[in-house]
Formats: structure tokens, C-alpha cells, sequence
């Protein structure tokens, strides 16, 4: 796969680099009970703790491609597939990353559950290492990067097409089949946010942090406002962004602290402990309509791969950036690929 670097490098799910709220709950209700977990042993990484959860593979339908319920069919597969059909196999569109209000999916080792690996901290801080996240996502190839503008006219009018045809399925995905898998991660989401003993080690871990200098109220604030600072007001992560040695020194810093905190606290293991019970509740719940909702989309994915040819004399080039950068989606979210 070739990444092009003018798309710069972001995931957009909310948990990892981007701030979100989750929303209100608006299906299926299900009555939950609060977990008694005490202090658990923290998993030995964030994909640890999630590859063992109930929801994670719901959470990555139509993001990865190894979710484990439609196997190469996300919205990296069809771009891949887009790309094959416009004559440009191994050229890559950009791709869109279904979004979320937590990433219950793939994530950095940084989220709502603190800093989980103070070795990764010492290394690399909040800089994100670049093909950790597509790894994730079943992605396992090191990607070509290219800049869009070396690129044949061609070619990038066959990206821009692919992208507009990407987001359009992610859109219609997001309101359609996967609409029910959205609200239930906004329902887990919530759970976990309102449970007590999530809340106690929170409060605990702003206690340690601000004994090092530090004063936020949670993680959430502390890495997003770290990001910031590093990438001038930013979410969005560039490999090829440079930093100054004294910025990446502080970020670094700030990274440590908040891993040692967490590891002091216990925050990840009670966090990763408290969702994996909330997630296995709703799960238990909502199995009829979460099977459901995986063949509807795997029907919806056969069928965009059947259109390919035909959507590509008519997608426009331009609706969702053509190379030459990213541009914002109806949803709001930016077209890009993942670090």
C-alpha cells in the first residue's frame, strides 16, 4: 500500500486523537450492573486488554481488516479494491476510519485508562510510531510513502474518485448497518465514564500527577493538550512533522509522568477490567441485533464491490479531496489515513 504524506497521518477515533463526547443513547436499552473488579493486574498493552473483550470485534467492523466477522472487507479493502478497478493496483485513496466516542477497537497506548507502557513513554511520548495503528487494522505491509503530487494526473484524479467512493459507503455504513454497533460503543462508552471505580482511580491518578507538577483531571485533557502544544494546536499526527528537541523533551516528560501514574494508580487495569464487563453485558443483550447488523453490512460491502466500475465514471474527483490534501466528509470527519 503507498500512503501519501500531503494526507498526513490521523486516526479518527475518538479515544486515540481526536476529542469526542459520546452522545446520547438512542437504541437499544439494556439495564447493566456495576462491576466489582478491585485493583486487577493492567494488561501488558491496550491491544492486549482489547483483543480479549466481547465488543472489540463489533468495534472494528468496517474498520479493520482482520475483525474477525468480514475479513478484508472495510473501508482500507475498498480502497485498495477502487484503486485495482481504476487501473492503479497497489495506488492508495485515501480511506476514511469509521469514527467513535472511545476507541473500543485499535488504539495508542495513551486513552481515558491513562499511559499503559512506561518503556513507550520514555521513547516516544504522544508521537505516534508510524504503522503502529495500520498493524492494528490487519495491515501489516510497510507502506510505500509518496507525495500525491509526484503522482501521474491520472492517478490522482483515480484517488480523489476512490475517496469520494469510500466515504460515500462509510457515511452510508455509519447510518445504516453499523448504526446499532455505534450506538451500543456510545452505550459502553458511558458505562464505563459513570462507573465508580473507574472515577475513584481517575481522581487518584490526578492526585499523582499533579505531586509531579502536572494538574489535569484526566487523561483525556492531558494528552490532547500535550498534542497540541507538540503540533501547534493539532490533533492530527505528520511523520514528517518536525519538532524541536526541547518540545519532544516536555512531551516526553509529561508522557512519563502520566504512565508511572497510571501504573501506580492501577487506572488501565480497573479501566480495561470495567469495560470488558460492560462490554460483555451488552454484548450478551444485543447478540441477535449484532449478528444481524455484521450481514447486513457484509451484504452492503459485497455490493459496493460490485459497483466499483460503474461509480467510477460517475464519482466526482474533488468532494473529498484528490490528493493534493484531505477535505472534511458530511460527517465532519477528515478523509486520511492512519499512522
Amino acid at each position: 500500500m503507498r500512503i501519501c504524506t500531503s494526507l498526513g497521518l490521523l486516526i479518527c477515533c475518538c479515544a486515540a486523537l481526536a476529542g469526542c463526547t459520546a452522545s446520547a443513547s438512542k437504541g437499544p436499552a439494556t439495564t447493566v450492573s456495576t462491576p466489582s473488579v478491585g485493583r486487577p493486574q493492567p494488561p501488558s498493552s491496550v491491544q492486549a486488554a482489547l483483543s480479549r473483550e466481547a465488543f472489540t470485534p463489533y468495534a472494528a467492523l468496517g474498520r479493520s481488516d482482520n475483525d474477525g466477522l468480514a475479513p478484508n472487507e472495510s473501508s482500507i479493502a475498498l480502497s485498495d479494491a477502487c484503486m485495482n478497478a481504476a487501473g492503479y493496483p497497489g495506488g492508495s485513496a485515501p480511506f476514511a476510519i469509521l469514527g467513535g466516542p472511545a476507541n473500543l477497537a485499535f488504539s495508542q497506548p495513551w486513552g481515558a485508562w491513562g499511559y499503559l507502557d512506561v518503556t513507550q513513554a520514555e521513547q516516544y511520548g504522544f508521537r505516534v510510531v508510524p504503522g503502529s495503528a495500520l498493524t492494528a487494522l490487519g495491515i501489516h505491509s510497510q507502506p510505500q510513502v509518496t507525495d500525491p503530487a509526484s503522482l501521474p494526473a491520472a492517478e490522482q484524479t483515480a484517488m480523489g474518485k476512490c475517496g469520494t467512493i469510500v466515504q460515500d459507503f462509510t457515511d452510508q455504513a455509519e447510518s445504516g448497518s453499523l448504526a446499532g454497533i455505534q450506538t451500543l460503543s456510545d452505550d459502553i462508552y458511558n458505562d464505563v465514564l459513570r462507573d465508580q471505580a473507574v472515577k475513584n482511580a481517575t481522581r487518584a491518578w490526578s492526585a499523582c500527577m499533579a505531586r509531579n507538577g502536572y494538574n489535569y483531571t484526566d487523561p483525556q485533557t492531558a494528552w490532547r493538550q500535550e498534542l497540541r502544544s507538540l503540533t501547534g494546536g493539532a490533533l492530527g499526527i505528520n511523520v514528517n512533522q518536525t519538532v524541536s528537541a526541547s518540545a519532544n523533551k516536555a512531551q516526553i516528560a509529561m508522557a512519563v509522568a502520566d504512565a508511572n501514574c497510571t501504573q501506580s494508580t492501577d487506572l488501565a487495569g480497573i479501566y480495561f477490567a470495567v469495560q470488558a464487563s460492560y462490554e460483555q453485558q451488552r454484548v450478551n443483550a444485543n447478540q441477535q441485533a449484532l449478528t444481524a447488523a455484521v450481514q447486513q453490512y457484509r451484504a452492503a460491502y459485497i455490493k459496493e464491490i460490485g459497483k466499483l466500475a460503474s461509480l467510477l465514471k460517475t464519482a466526482k474527483v474533488n468532494r473529498y479531496g484528490n490528493g493534493n490534501g484531505p477535505a472534511p466528509g458530511p460527517s465532519g470527519k477528515a478523509l486520511r489515513s492512519a499512522p
